[in-house]
């Protein structure tokens, strides 16, 4: 009878840490989607939870950027310091001008905590490229 409640028991505990594993896992998954130019636009302006995160230096977002974005400068000393301000809750629709940064940026925001972040494929160039409209700030 010992021996019959012990492997219960074991059983019991054995799928309770298993559940939880699941679960918390479930939970803090963290996701990075890459989208189409016109699949980027749509969903980027889709409520207060979604921001668009333009990457690049204050002199290439000065040439032209996507309406009604934040910035935060990959190649400066204080992308890390700019991110942990960030709402790690929202969604973030990240680009930069060609892609290839915006790569090494989603993997940062991942290690950061970063839930669900949104890349652009082929950065602003591809954006471009397909006839999206972008902002060009005045002097």
């Amino acid at each position: 009878m010992k021996n019959i409640r012990l492997n219960f028991n074991l059983s019991a505990a054995f799928c309770m840490v298993v559940f939880f594993f699941i679960s918390s896992s479930t939970f803090a998954q963290k996701e990075t989607t890459v989208l189409s130019p016109d699949k980027f636009e749509a969903k980027s302006n889709k409520g207060k939870k979604a921001v668009i995160l333009d990457i690049r230096t204050p002199e290439e977002i000065a040439q032209g950027h996507i309406e009604g974005t934040d910035s935060a400068d990959f190649l400066a000393d204080d992308f890390e310091e700019k991110l942990s301000g960030m709402d790690k809750n929202k969604k973030y629709y990240v680009y930069c001008r060609s892609g290839k940064r915006t790569v090494s940026a989603a993997e940062k925001m991942q290690e950061m905590g970063f839930r669900k972040i949104f890349v652009l494929e082929g950065g602003l160039n591809n954006w471009i490229e397909q006839g999206n409209p972008i902002v060009i700030p005045t002097k």
